[in-house]
């Protein structure tokens, strides 16, 4: 695992740097204050453009790129679809027996007599607001196509991917800016171990494409 940090410095360099800076407006401001204000930049282009790529974070779009994925290598589909296994359980399991009384945004701020602003099109969740699943997976899965990769500026693109889903949440107000850190945090240790656990298995078959393992039966 030591091996995959070093390999992915710059990816995860530019993690800490989004971590670091998203963590100052929550210690400054609080939960309240910091979701109003990202609350407040709403704008038409940006309300579009959040609601197209919130779904990077939805499930099926995970198990569509793994099974996209066993086209290209098994090793790689089984990274993805594992992930999303793991990330879908873990995430369950916090919100519905840990942490079940956590409101989403909407709800939380109508106790308060706040109405926040709502964007047409999109059903708006009332509990289970923490952790984040959205955002746990899509940085499971754009993290573990990370360290699939080689260059540094698909790397980057794909760091740019999560933090731009898990931002959606914020800004559609499906979630405060804690639940998508503590997401993102739990998809970046799930795709971390799925990556170790598959990359350690010396099959030779894995590392071929669903279509060349079956066209030879």
């Amino acid at each position: 695992m030591l091996r995959i940090l070093f390999r992915n410095k710059v990816l995860f360099s530019g993690y800490l740097l989004f971590l670091t800076f998203s963590s100052i407006p929550l210690l400054v401001l609080g939960k309240k204050e910091t979701h109003l204000l990202f609350s407040g930049l709403h704008t038409p282009f940006l309300d579009v453009l959040m609601k197209l790529s919130t779904w990077l974070g939805d499930g099926l779009f995970m198990v569509l790129a793994g099974i996209a994925l066993l086209f290209v290598r098994m090793r790689y589909g089984f990274i993805v679809l594992s992930s999303f296994l793991a990330s879908s359980l873990i995430v369950q399991l916090l919100k519905r027996l840990v942490f079940p009384g956590f409101k989403r945004p909407v709800a939380w701020f109508q106790e308060i007599g706040i109405e926040l602003y709502r964007i047409g099109g999109v059903e708006y969740h009332s509990y289970f607001s923490f952790p984040s699943g959205h955002s746990a997976t899509a940085f499971a899965l754009f993290f573990g196509l990370a360290f699939m990769v080689k260059t540094e500026a698909s790397k980057i693109l794909f760091l740019f991917l999560a933090i731009l889903t898990g931002f959606s949440r914020v800004y559609l107000s499906q979630h405060f800016l804690g639940d998508v850190l503590a997401g993102s945090m739990l998809g970046i240790l799930i795709a971390l171990l799925a990556h170790a656990l598959f990359v350690s298995c010396k099959r030779e078959w894995m590392d071929k494409g669903a279509i060349n393992l079956l066209s030879k039966k």
